[in-house]
């Protein structure tokens, strides 16, 4: 069983949510979750991201901030992932659900985390495109309340994210982070709930003198006896609580430590 670091403090039980996603990623069946989060990266930093056929050639007529909307080759920069995934499914190149959100007060983690199983459609690469506007296209904005930008250019392109099912990993509870992608091979549904060390929904503490045992369940610090004569307790009223070993003083002995299994 793969078992994360719990932190351990008075205000803290939990594992961190990144590392869960890291499991996730090391689960992976194929290497290819690394082309969809560097295409995800690359569209949450670039000025315009915008999709295209592989191979497909781009010139600076094809993305003159003047032209009317494509359909097929829309902007898809986003702040976040998600957004860029919204923006992409939108034009037809993905599907997208979410298989899993929690937050930080549903499971013992560290920040929330948000799971979305997305589907390539169809293969594409993303070009960036940086637009600036001269001192004469400011006065015409300043004058004329709007004005289109009067230079631009190709920043950089992405590698092409192949067809395929894969596993997009975000944590936040309000605004989420990208940290990783894995690549599946089929329909990935319910598949990170079997992974070990993704769950963060159990936490086991035992005794090293004594051997007592005790369980909690979904981010609750009311610990039931597991297999074991020793009595309920509740991590608030914990003595004791040593950061750096991640232990408690032992409620049934009172001499030995416990320490936390959170899987």
């Amino acid at each position: 069983m793969t078992i994360l670091e719990t932190s351990v403090s008075r205000y803290s039980l939990a594992v961190d949510a990144s590392d869960t996603i890291t499991v996730m990623i090391d689960n992976a069946d194929n290497p290819w979750g690394r082309r969809l989060h560097d295409a995800l990266t690359f569209a949450t930093f670039a000025d315009s991201a915008y999709p295209v056929t592989p191979y497909a050639s781009v010139g600076l007529a094809d993305v003159r901030p003047d032209a009317p909307d494509r359909l097929d080759m829309p902007d898809v920069g986003d702040r976040s992932a998600s957004g860029v995934l919204d923006k992409l499914q939108a034009a037809g190149y993905v599907t997208a659900r979410t298989v899993l959100r929690e937050t930080s007060s549903q499971a013992y983690l560290s920040d929330g985390r948000t799971v979305t199983a997305v589907r390539v459609l169809r293969p594409f690469a993303l070009v960036g495109v940086e637009y600036r506007f001269s001192r004469e296209a400011n006065s015409r904005a300043i004058k004329y309340g709007h004005a289109y930008a009067d230079q631009w250019e190709i920043t950089d392109r992405s590698y092409i994210v192949p067809t395929g099912w894969y596993l997009v990993g975000e944590t936040g509870d309000y605004v989420t982070d990208l940290v990783g992608v894995a690549g599946m091979d089929g329909d990935p549904d319910g598949c990170v709930f079997e992974m070990e060390g993704f769950g963060a929904s159990q936490c086991a503490a035992g005794c090293q003198s004594c051997d007592a045992r005790w369980l909690a369940y979904a981010d609750s610090w009311h610990f039931d006896a597991d297999d074991s004569d020793a009595d309920a307790w509740d991590f608030d009223d914990a003595d004791d609580i040593d950061e750096t070993a991640g232990t408690v003083a032992c409620p049934a002995c009172g001499t030995g430590r416990v320490g936390f299994d959170i899987f």
